[in-house]
């Protein structure tokens, strides 16, 4: 009998050793043991039930799990910038500093002038003034002279007047050229004085050349002088007003006609004497 009590006494602190074990186990181990008993559903395989402290049991990598999952739901990572706001401009936003140069601090430029060898400046060069523009020297006022020209004019009785006139003309180194011309162009209807002149020089009468030696006037008419349409008065009318006209001149006493550079006898089918040198007593 005391056997028996023995070996019961014995069993029964094997039994509270063990459970000793298995809560101190269970205590050091208590998150892996518990997780084990869980995952394996140890109890409601053994006893139909499992009990509630294993049911609710959550390890502590589990709520290290459940909180890094929880985080990561709460967790938005933006890669892109949201384009629904505007942007702010840093460098509208940005104002630079003002860095002040500490007092003994030569400013860089400054220090860079300093430094720069000094170039030598090369002379002024005189500015050229421009040269004064020379007015043009007013033109000599124009000097004039009378020109004698001897026109004709038909009287009530139908015979040949001489008409002296005079005409006020630039002077120039030829004043006979000049007046013969004038004579072979006519009267100058507009001018008073010649109004009721006329003239029995033939038309197209052209002066070809005129020269005064030992005081004769050789004076070189074209072939239309030959040939006038009024008679032997037309005749002597032109040969007058010629010589008229040409001894107006001091120098000139009596004229010579030339047809196209020659000398002939007489002019015209009249045969009105040209071969010697006429004055005003030929008329």
């Amino acid at each position: 009998m005391a056997d028996k009590k023995k070996n019961t006494g014995f069993a029964l602190a094997c039994f509270v050793l063990l459970i000793l074990i298995i809560l101190i186990a269970f205590i050091v181990k208590k998150d892996t043991i518990a997780k084990n008993l869980k995952d394996t559903d140890f109890f409601n395989r053994a006893f139909g039930k499992t009990p509630e402290f294993i049911q609710n049991y959550t390890s502590s990598a589990d709520t290290a799990e459940n909180s890094a999952d929880s985080y990561d739901e709460d967790v938005v990572i933006q890669l892109a910038p949201d384009r629904s706001e505007p942007e702010t401009s840093v460098a509208e936003d940005f104002v630079p500093e003002t860095v002040l140069p500490a007092q003994n601090e030569i400013p860089p430029a400054a220090a860079a002038s300093e430094k720069a060898p000094e170039t030598e400046k090369a002379p002024a060069v005189p500015e050229k003034k421009p040269a004064a523009v020379e007015k043009p020297a007013s033109a000599p006022a124009v000097q004039y002279t009378e020109a004698t020209l001897c026109f004709v004019n038909i009287d009530p009785e139908g015979s040949v007047v001489r008409k002296i006139v005079s005409r006020s003309v630039p002077k120039n180194d030829s004043p006979l050229t000049t007046s013969i011309r004038l004579l072979l162009a006519g009267p100058d209807l507009t001018n008073s004085r010649e109004k009721d002149c006329m003239t029995l020089i033939p038309p197209g009468t052209k002066l070809l050349g005129a020269r005064v030696q030992n005081g004769i006037a050789y004076l070189d008419f074209n072939e239309n002088f030959e040939f006038n349409t009024n008679g032997v008065e037309g005749y002597i009318g032109q040969l007058m007003q010629i010589v008229y006209t040409a001894t107006a001149f001091p120098t000139v006493n009596s004229v010579q006609f030339l047809i196209e550079g020659e000398k002939r006898d007489y002019l015209g089918s009249e045969g009105q004497w040209i071969g010697s040198p006429l004055s005003r007593n030929s008329f």
